[in-house]
């Protein structure tokens, strides 16, 4: 965009090298670029920081009977709607921003130079992106002495581990998977062939379960927390075992677990219609971004997957009519 024999803002085609300017929503507020759009992410259902309708350079001019005009994502003018507050000095302010309002801002500026009384015009182009911090979850590793790999007696000791593994968890809605059961068989030194079993558990919230809990008492509907109980519980579990086979004198039972292979792994979530995207969005790249058309997450993915049937921001199905 050009003003009057100068020109402000200059395309960011013009610089298809240089990093564009992000903000994340923490309150304060957001100035633009005359180097190219500036990527706004504002956490959702929150409200936006103070977007100006200005650039550093502007901020420490004096303008002359300024007037502002935003339009938002499709070219929507922005002067009407219930959420949104324009100040008159040209600043954006959102409330309880969602996923749909994601997508392209443009502010347009006109303003007269006091020295030359020349008119000018300048916009400024925002990305606007609804975030939310990521949801996350716990898988265990383990290993087990098992007996021999063709034995059926390791997969009833599976069944009675996967029982006692969810009465264990019942009350915390939650249900544990084993997600994977390996059987190998190892040459160890001086001990001759032996059989270990590998396993990785899955943590799955029962959201019908929480919802009871929720409904009944709000105090203890707080995932983070049910989950950390889980993760402290499960601990413990294999804790005892270990305990209890160092106790034991004698022959040990043909599966037993091997003391120390506990390992706990956090696992991010995202949102089904969000994804992380540490290249696209390095100045939020920790967080669950809304996908951006074309691209869509299901939730079982922490990243937002191409897709061209995606038109819109957040979808969270490929087969999006």
């Amino acid at each position: 965009m050009t003003v009057t024999n100068i020109e402000i803002l200059q395309s960011v085609d013009r610089h298809p090298k240089r990093k564009q300017p992000s903000h994340k929503s923490a309150g304060g507020k957001v100035i633009g670029s005359d180097d190219g759009p500036v990527k706004v992410y504002i956490k959702l259902h929150n409200k936006s920081p103070r977007i100006l309708c200005a650039t550093p350079q502007l901020m420490n001019m004096e303008l002359m009977d300024p007037t502002f005009t935003w339009k938002g994502p499709k070219g929507i003018d922005l002067s009407n709607k219930p959420n949104v507050k324009i100040t008159l000095t040209g600043t954006l302010i959102i409330n309880n921003f969602s996923k749909e309002l994601s997508g392209v801002y443009i502010c347009t500026i006109l303003f007269y130079n006091p020295s030359t009384k020349a008119l000018q015009s300048l916009s400024l182009k925002y990305f606007l992106y609804a975030y939310l911090d990521p949801n996350y979850t716990y898988e265990f590793q383990i290993q087990y002495h098992a007996a021999d790999c063709h034995n059926s007696y390791n997969s009833l000791f599976l069944k009675r581990l996967h029982t006692a593994l969810n009465q264990l968890v019942s009350d915390l809605a939650y249900t544990i998977s084993i997600h994977k059961s390996e059987c190998h068989t190892l040459k160890v030194p001086l001990a001759g062939i032996q059989y270990e079993l590998f396993l990785t558990l899955k943590v799955h919230l029962d959201v019908e379960v929480l919802d009871i809990i929720c409904e009944r008492d709000l105090e203890e509907c707080d995932h983070n927390l049910r989950l950390e109980k889980v993760r402290h519980r499960i601990e413990a579990f294999f804790g005892k075992q270990a305990d209890t086979y160092r106790e034991i004198s004698g022959l040990l039972p043909s599966v037993y677990y091997i003391d120390g292979t506990l390992q706990v792994i956090q696992v991010d979530r995202c949102k089904p219609g969000y994804g992380k995207d540490r290249k696209k969005h390095p100045q939020c790249g920790e967080c669950c971004v809304v996908c951006s058309p074309g691209t869509y997450s299901s939730g079982h993915q922490v990243t937002c997957l191409l897709c061209a049937d995606a038109i819109h921001f957040g979808e969270s199905d490929c087969e999006t009519e």
